[in-house]
């Protein structure tokens, strides 16, 4: 079936602006997974030189090491990152008060290994550490005006323990691994916090492996540690440009990227792979794209 007219796209002109420069950045992991390893490999693989990865658990450091060792990382041959350690439990408010929480550009909650076997018990540790931090983080970053906070429910009230959260959660990142798909409702209504649902995830992808194995390649590429990024809406566009999605395809391919969807910045979900693609609607600086680059 051929359409029943002609899609006129523009290609226009858009702000040249270069890719900005890598740099150091500072990061802690809560918890412990048997794949640690392999997560640091991949942050050595992207991280720019002189970032900071710090790693906050019970496990002591002699069986980390041991542990990094038999996975085959090479724990002394790092050029990207610093490995720094430290011991405590994570749902003890005085061992995470001697963390520099307010310092990390990004903080990652892992579902800790001691409890996968139990997926109640292991998210609500997760949350319970997420409180902690963002408690703590509320009382030493410095506060915004609270009139530029704007709260997603009408169930917290206006000099409710949120705002404060929510106010931390601009300055630093929080990514908390869910096991249950239940619990997720707990983190996304409060807003102090992303979430990744890891079993969802990997039973998502063993289905569709099962049902069509070269669907493997695809998914290898897009979870490839290179490739896939966020970038902002001025790269591609003026604030309150009236585009369509094809369009912004168009400037992603003169910038050698495929541009696969977006986010607003007045909502909280990305849309891949856009189905009215041929719809104008006005943009802002605020949005994001979903791309595919070879330079990432």
């Amino acid at each position: 079936m051929y359409a029943k007219f002609v899609l006129q796209v523009r290609r226009g002109f858009f702000p040249k602006i270069p890719d900005p420069p890598k740099y150091p950045e500072k990061i802690l992991f809560c918890g412990w997974r048997r794949d640690i390893d392999d997560m640091i490999m991949v942050l050595e693989a992207f991280l720019a030189p002189g970032s900071e990865l710090w790693l906050f658990n019970d496990v002591p450091e002699k069986e980390r090491e041991k542990k990094l060792t038999d996975g085959g990382l090479d724990i002394y041959r790092h050029m990207n990152i610093k490995l720094i350690h430290r011991e405590g439990n994570a749902v003890i408010k005085r061992h995470l008060e001697n963390l520099p929480l307010e310092t990390f550009d990004s903080i990652l909650i892992l579902a800790d290994e001691s409890l996968e076997d139990s997926v109640v018990h292991s998210d609500s540790r997760s949350l319970a550490t997420l409180l902690l931090i963002r408690d703590i983080q509320s009382k030493r970053l410095p506060h915004k005006d609270t009139k530029s906070t704007t709260l997603r429910t009408s169930g917290f009230s206006h000099g409710s323990w949120i705002r404060e959260m929510q106010q931390a959660s601009d300055k630093s990142i929080i990514i908390s691994e869910i096991l249950d798909s239940r619990t997720r409702n707990l983190v996304s209504v409060s807003r102090i916090s992303d979430y990744v649902l890891s079993n969802e995830l990997v039973s998502m992808a063993l289905a569709m492996v099962a049902e069509d194995k070269q669907i493997n390649r695809v998914l290898e590429e897009l979870f490839a540690e290179k490739g896939m990024c966020i970038k902002p809406a001025e790269f591609y566009l003026f604030d309150q440009e009236e585009l369509c999605f094809y369009d912004i395809m168009i400037r992603g391919r003169q910038r050698h990227e495929i541009v696969i969807g977006y986010r607003l910045a007045s909502t909280d979900h990305a849309i891949i792979n856009p189905p009215d693609k041929s719809e104008s609607r006005k943009w802002s600086i605020g949005d994001v794209f979903v791309v595919i680059s070879l330079g990432e």
